[in-house]
């Protein structure tokens, strides 16, 4: 059987870890890698991910990774506010016969909270290509889609869906990101917001697949956030946070179904343990289920002390790589959670 070749497009943390993946995994081969850092221009990317040299070199060469024959295309650009220029790229790669995974921007795991426009182009793209498109994650991607798809199957009513991801990011490896997220700024609770379904952005994204795949409704999307200030200065996540400034964010998407609150997306983000200690503790995931029967799921991650930023940024790597040889058989067009068959860990066993 013929392996499948594999494009690895940014080779940042998540991408380093795909990579690795992608060099150990007996059906897939790296073909191509593409870098935005000019310093990683030419650098075996075997080498780089932490695997032996692969002969490979990579590249800022984006015209080059547009005309190199590939089956699929790891798209992993920091692409958080840069929708136009990821719709582009995505498009492009589609159209050139290429399939894509994407983990460059969460609200694409399920492009209708984008809008008939985006679902629009994308689907056109892979007409054009004869290819499909997967956009995936682990928050949200994974935890808040995927879990409580899989517990919905032995329940008989849900009166409330709780999906907590509970994450100190102190040691995440991207300052911008951080500081995007409004870490190290003046702290600005916001009260309780009725959001548009087309303005929730990634946690839109969830709510609205789960509600289609158990047949609900949103009637609306409710934003609400809570702040936690430092108490001491402090470099986390790359920047310098003083103190009277946010160190800590609890913030929560609520689809209402029916007149209630029904479903809730919340992330409590921390830089240091010692931020909001009466926040919710741990490393991971929880799903809570209200009603029959009730059930909790907690999934924690790095438990034996690893490092919980690098060990979620790996899960996010291995959920798209584990996605590539679905995504190459399905038909051309988007291919979401509910289109696609279970992404299992084939060779997970045998992996080094």
């Amino acid at each position: 059987m013929a392996k499948l070749k594999v494009i690895q497009w940014a080779t940042g943390t998540v991408g380093r870890h795909a990579m690795k993946a992608v060099t150990d995994l007996p059906h897939l081969e790296l073909v191509g890698a593409l870098a935005y850092d000019p310093a990683k221009a030419g650098r075996d990317a075997g080498e780089h991910c932490g695997a032996a040299p692969s002969g490979i070199a990579i590249t800022t060469d984006r015209e080059a990774i547009f005309a190199m024959e590939a089956d699929c295309v790891l798209y992993m650009a920091q692409g958080e506010g840069k929708r136009e220029q990821v719709l582009d790229d995505v498009c492009r790669l589609l159209e050139s016969g290429k399939n894509v995974v994407s983990t460059a921007i969460t609200e694409l795991i399920y492009p209708k909270a984008c809008g008939d426009e985006v679902v629009a182009r994308l689907e056109e793209a892979c007409r054009k290509g004869g290819t499909s498109f997967h956009a995936t994650g682990i928050e949200p991607g994974w935890a808040s889609e995927v879990l409580p798809m899989a517990m919905s199957g032995v329940l008989r009513r849900i009166d409330h869906l709780l999906v907590q991801e509970i994450m100190d990011y102190s040691t995440y490896p991207s300052a911008d990101m951080i500081a995007s997220m409004g870490f190290g700024a003046p702290p600005e609770p916001v009260p309780p917001t009725s959001i548009p379904h087309g303005m929730a952005g990634a946690f839109g994204a969830p709510l609205l697949m789960v509600a289609d795949a158990l047949g609900a409704t949103i009637d609306d999307i409710i934003y609400e956030c809570e702040v936690a200030v430092a108490q001491t200065p402090r470099l986390a996540g790359g920047i310098r946070i003083e103190a009277g400034t946010t160190a800590g964010k609890r913030y929560r998407f609520s689809a209402v179904i029916n007149g209630r609150k029904a479903m809730t997306i919340e992330h409590i983000t921390r830089m240091g343990d010692d931020i909001a200690p009466d926040w919710p503790q741990g490393r991971g995931w929880h799903v809570t289920v209200e009603g029959t029967p009730s059930m909790k799921l907690a999934c924690e991650v790095a438990f034996h002390g690893e490092d919980a930023n690098d060990q979620a940024c790996l899960a996010t790597a291995m959920h798209a790589v584990h996605a590539i040889a679905l995504v190459c058989g399905a038909e051309p067009g988007i291919r979401t959670f509910l289109d696609l068959p279970q992404i299992t860990g084939v060779g997970a066993f045998s992996l080094p």
